[in-house]
Formats: structure tokens, sequence, C-alpha cells
């Protein structure tokens, strides 16, 4: 097992079984720049978080080819900024938002998830927010404005209360 920080926001596990990289991230806010450092130096293709994390931020995973973003320990993320997930390919394990407020602009366009979007605290869906994405399901029981542009040419099985 290694262990290796950088600015103390996240840490390497390493797996002597497979040699595949899990990195946990432990910081208030998710930035691109950390994202981006992980990809550069690391052979990463599964990224979890704690609790500690409370914001993703703009842009964040942008068009990243990250195969599991588990947010199962995130129970405290209360904001996703935009663009964050926009053009994610292969995002999975998006399955822990309960505590998101906010959701920005295209925070999901065109993202690609075989996955269940639960999102019972949001009270508007911005712009573009899921435009030509595509989930197994998105649950919103609480959103009260829609923008008209928020599902154009999403790709859902089940969308429940929007």
């Amino acid at each position: 097992m290694v262990n290796i920080f950088y600015r103390k926001q996240y840490k390497k596990i390493g797996s002597s079984k497979n040699n595949s990289l899990e990195i946990i991230i432990d910081t208030k806010i998710v930035t691109r720049e950390l994202i981006e450092y992980i990809s550069a130096n690391e052979d990463c293709r599964r990224i979890s978080f704690t609790d500690k994390v409370k914001i993703i931020g703009k842009n964040c995973f942008y068009h990243m080819n990250i195969d599991s973003i588990s947010f199962n320990s995130a129970i405290n993320i209360e904001q996703i900024r935009t663009g964050a997930f926009k053009k994610a390919r292969r995002l999975h394990c998006v399955d822990c938002f309960e505590n998101v407020k906010i959701l920005e602009e295209s925070a999901f366009e065109e993202t690609q998830s075989e996955d269940c979007l639960y999102l019972p605290n949001i009270k508007q869906i911005p712009a573009n927010c899921f435009k030509n994405a595509k989930f197994l399901s998105i649950i919103t029981p609480n959103a009260e404005q829609v923008a008209e542009s928020a599902f154009d040419g999403l790709q859902v099985e089940n969308l429940t209360n929007c």
C-alpha cells in the first residue's frame, strides 16, 4: 500500500493484485486543476471522494475518460458547478447526490452514464443541465423551476417528477 499526497488533497491507494489505482480525494472543492494533475501523473481509472467534499468545480471532469467516480462517501456535496461533468463519457457511480442543492448550467451536458441520478434537494434545473446526456434514470422530486433547454436531447429510461 502506497500513499502519495498532492497538496494534501488526495492520496493514492495502490493495489498489488492488479496494479490498478484508486484516487481518494479529501478536499472541500474538487477543481479541474486537481483532476488534470491526477490524470497526467497517475494511471488512474477510479476516483472516490470523502465526506469532506462540498463542491464539484467548474468543468472539473469535462471530457475526462475516468471509468468510475464514486460518491458513496461524499454525502456532503452541495453544489455541482457549470460543466462539471460535461462530456464525461464513461461516468459511473453517480449514486450519492442526495444533499446537492445547487446545479449550475450544463452540469451534466452530454454526460454518458448507465446509472441513476437521484437529486432530491434540487429546486432549480438550469439551462442545458442534461442536454444530450444519457442516464438510466433521473429523479428530481422537488424541482420547481426547470429551464426550457434543461433536458434537450436527453436519453433516459425514466424521468421522474421533473
